[in-house]
């Protein structure tokens, strides 16, 4: 029911609300600036230098991230290499102990032969001395018995 009373405060409201409800002006926040041509002209110079500073730093980028690229691929050769020949030093140095050890054997066979050798010479020395003392005193009993033969 709308009474008199209802009418003016719903006027009332509406009127307030209104008064309230900001201008489509007041609140826009986009702000509109003037600038001279002549500015204008020095921004869009800078704008293609930027341009142009970024594009240069870009391909520059690019060459050196090739370059980075090639060098990482370079180092895990290098790196690949570098355990190969460790296991390689590793390989030889187990080969020289090796062989060090089969020249000390060697060595120590060599000496015992060399003393085996010794001992057989003199067992030989001895052999001989043995067979020429046998000799002469049968040379001796041979030259007695044919001197005894022939003074008979």
């Amino acid at each position: 029911m709308w009474t008199k009373a209802n009418c003016l405060r719903a006027l009332l409201m509406l009127s307030v609300l209104l008064w309230c409800w900001p201008s489509a002006g007041i609140c826009s926040e986009s702000r509109t600036y003037q600038i001279s041509e002549s500015e204008l002209l020095t921004l869009e110079q800078n704008l293609a230098t930027l341009e142009t500073h970024n594009e240069t730093l870009k391909a520059i980028l690019s060459t050196q991230d090739n370059e980075l690229t090639e060098v990482l691929n370079l180092l895990m050769k290098s790196q690949e290499e570098l355990t190969k020949l460790r296991n390689e030093l590793q390989t030889a140095r187990n080969e020289t102990r090796s062989a060090r050890e089969s020249l000390r054997i060697a060595n120590e066979e060599l000496r015992r032969a060399g003393e085996s050798f010794k001992a057989y010479e003199k067992e030989r020395d001895k052999a001989e001395n043995r067979l020429r003392t046998q000799r002469n005193v049968w040379e001796a009993l041979f030259f007695i018995a044919a001197g005894v033969a022939a003074a008979r």
